[in-house]
């Protein structure tokens, strides 16, 4: 049975880890690097294209201090993964605000330091000339816009031009120790609600026409991998669901702040956020 994932690394895990031909895999200090190569890579683990990188963090469950290294890391991850000269960056925090477990991505949007609206004038003014072009936008979900998130997203593209795009949401998971311990950056851009069989139309550099870094944390597993039952269509979250979704919201919010405003302190960026 093959279970319902938004990790490249669990979808690897589930061929036994075993060598597969057009699939590169290295592990090491709490970070997994996968990196589709081509269409026999696609089919054999189910992943688009592209560079998945996994990051073992401590649980958000129990999470108080974001300032203990994990911003540096996620951060110094992100930035490689953006394409050089990235000056004029788009945030869209994907989901539902209304349901917890698909909250992360509109969360994540409360934390972004957009930076659009301020004026040449007003960043030197302010000490902050290197200051990058921010702009975010929560795209809500298509039963309450009757829009999709992909054509809410390719419209503000067309007008901003932004070099990249970051694309923020919850994902599945079928591993329950994966639940808010796990962070996933990927290249391969995103189709939103693909982990629980909601797939909506994919968010890429195919359908923008500019670069896409996805970043998203396991907040569901499906209830077959707990009832046993092929065909299960539930899904189940951890019970601590709303601090694991406010605190990896801050994470990944302030990772990205981190990441393009490297000329400002991780605490003033708090500041000016939190």
């Amino acid at each position: 049975m093959q279970n319902r994932t938004d990790l490249a690394v669990e979808s690897y895990e589930e061929k036994n880890k075993t060598k597969i031909n057009g699939v590169i895999v290295k592990e090491g200090n709490g970070i997994t690097y996968v990196k589709v190569l081509n269409e026999n890579g696609v089919r054999q683990i189910g992943k688009p294209v592209g560079e998945y990188i996994t990051v073992e963090v401590p649980s958000f469950v129990n999470d108080t201090d974001i300032f203990d290294g994990r911003l540096g890391k996620i951060s110094s991850i992100l930035k490689n993964l953006l394409p050089p000269d990235c000056d004029n960056v788009l945030v869209a925090g994907l989901g539902n605000m209304d349901i917890t477990a698909d909250a992360l991505g509109p969360k994540t949007g409360s934390y972004i330091f957009a930076t659009r609206h301020i004026s040449g004038k007003l960043k030197k003014e302010m000490g902050y000339e290197k200051l990058k072009t921010v702009s975010c936008v929560c795209t809500g979900v298509l039963g309450e816009t009757g829009i999709e998130s992909a054509e809410i997203i390719k419209g503000i593209c067309d007008v901003i031009k932004p070099s990249c795009v970051i694309a923020v949401d919850a994902l599945a998971a079928t591993s329950a120790k994966r639940l808010g311990t796990t962070v996933q950056l990927s290249t391969a851009g995103i189709s939103p609600g693909s982990g629980v069989g909601n797939h909506r139309y994919e968010i890429s550099y195919d359908t923008l026409g500019v670069p896409v870094v996805s970043i998203g944390i396991p907040t569901v597993i499906s209830a077959s991998v707990i009832s046993g039952r092929v065909g299960d269509s539930m899904f189940v979250t951890p019970r601590e669901i709303d601090r694991l979704t406010e605190q990896g919201a801050k994470l990944i919010g302030m990772s990205i702040n981190v990441c393009l405003q490297n000329g400002i302190s991780e605490r003033d960026l708090y500041a000016l956020v939190g």
